[in-house]
């Protein structure tokens, strides 16, 4: 009778053993650094410049900051003209097809440790400003959203995207309709339950544009829309969660006073990291913050950009009973005759779009110049 008992004793430990053993092998934990950063590559001369940067050696110095900060994922706006330096000189390795310079590309690109997969390109269906107001309609921004796989099997929405610039009525209600397209594509490509990271240069951030609205400067709420759009469905803000609390109404006033200092490149900037859990992958955010990115080399009286990058980092748990890929997985290609095609047709919507608007400049001149 002791040696059956010791037997069953013997089974019910080495079931244990194997159930334990099992369920940790279905929890994994690791950590996730990710970076949302325009990076100006627009092709302008120093003395033209708001930073006073020469673009290509500033370019070589983001890529070299954003090397030692051991970043997993690098999602870039306004990487344009100097994408072959910010590829070369990345430690990242996997990366998007850029879609070219500035008036044919959107300077949308992910830089990641973790293979890519998925992706795709979308302008903004609503944009405004020709000669003034940002000539929004003369560059193709818009958002580019991918699939990372940060674990075997496990996989990561991505999104990046750059919003109209100015803020007159027009530009502010172009902004609106594009946070709009933006909900309707996570919708469709990432549904409710999948892991996201949404980043970007929103052009908008909370203290001055709700100061804005207040004072009836503004004819649109966009933090309201952005909370509405988003924060309402299941995003957190990384800068606002690690740095106010959860709290997404404060005032400028509030803010200034916090950080004694007015121009915002340390505290709610235009740009942007939300994330959002789901499929057994929970974001648990440890530190989010505004960085400039400057270093020693910085020989030049500015900044590496005219944007602070965004920091956020996450202790990322995963438990891979929940998890599920997409329904397929296609790995990214250069495909030069398509690039030639939207290039070409690029081009002549720019050309169309500048001599439709030729009256407008002759009378008013070019509004950004001014």
């Amino acid at each position: 009778m002791k040696k059956i008992l010791c037997c069953l004793l013997a089974l019910t430990l080495c079931c244990a053993f194997a159930v334990c053993t099992a369920a940790e092998e279905a929890t994994v934990e690791k950590t996730l650094h990710v970076i949302s950063f325009n990076v100006d590559g627009l092709p302008i001369p120093s003395f033209l410049s708001s930073t006073k940067r020469p673009a290509r050696e500033a370019t070589r110095l983001i890529a070299r900051q954003v090397n030692e900060t051991d970043c997993d994922i690098l999602c870039a706006q306004e990487d344009f003209n100097y994408h072959g330096v910010l590829s070369r000189e990345l430690d990242l390795k996997n990366r998007t097809v850029t879609s070219g310079p500035a008036v044919i590309g959107d300077g949308l690109n992910i830089f990641s440790r973790y293979p890519i997969y998925n992706v795709r390109r979308a302008a903004w269906d609503a944009a405004y400003g020709v000669f003034d107001c940002g000539s929004d309609e003369l560059t193709p921004k818009g958002v580019l959203v991918c699939t990372v796989e940060i674990e075997d099997g496990v996989f990561v929405d991505v999104y990046t995207l750059h919003a109209d610039a100015w803020e007159d009525d027009d530009s502010m209600l172009a902004k609106a309709a594009q946070f709009d397209q933006l909900a309707a594509l996570i919708d469709e490509v990432s549904g409710t339950d999948r892991a996201v990271l949404l980043t970007g240069d929103f052009n908008t951030n909370y203290s001055t544009f709700r100061d804005g609205y207040k004072a009836g400067s503004y004819n649109i709420d966009l933090c309201q829309k952005l909370l509405d759009n988003f924060v309402s469905d299941g995003f957190k803000d990384a800068w606002i969660e690690a740095n106010t609390g959860g709290n997404y109404d404060f005032t400028y006033a509030e803010m200034r006073e916090k950080y004694g200092c007015d121009y915002p490149r340390t505290w709610d900037t235009l740009d942007h990291i939300y994330y959002r859990d789901g499929a057994g992958v929970t974001l648990t955010l440890e530190d989010a913050f505004y960085d400039d990115m400057d270093c020693d080399a910085v020989t030049w009286p500015g900044h590496l950009s005219d944007h602070a990058a965004v920091h956020a980092r996450f202790t990322v748990s995963i438990d891979k009973t929940l998890t599920k890929a997409p329904d397929s997985l296609e790995k990214e290609r250069p495909r030069p005759l398509r690039y030639l095609f939207d290039a070409a047709a690029s081009i002549a919507k720019t050309v169309r779009t500048a001599l439709v608007h030729l009256p407008d400049l002759w009378e008013k001149g070019i509004g950004w110049l001014k």
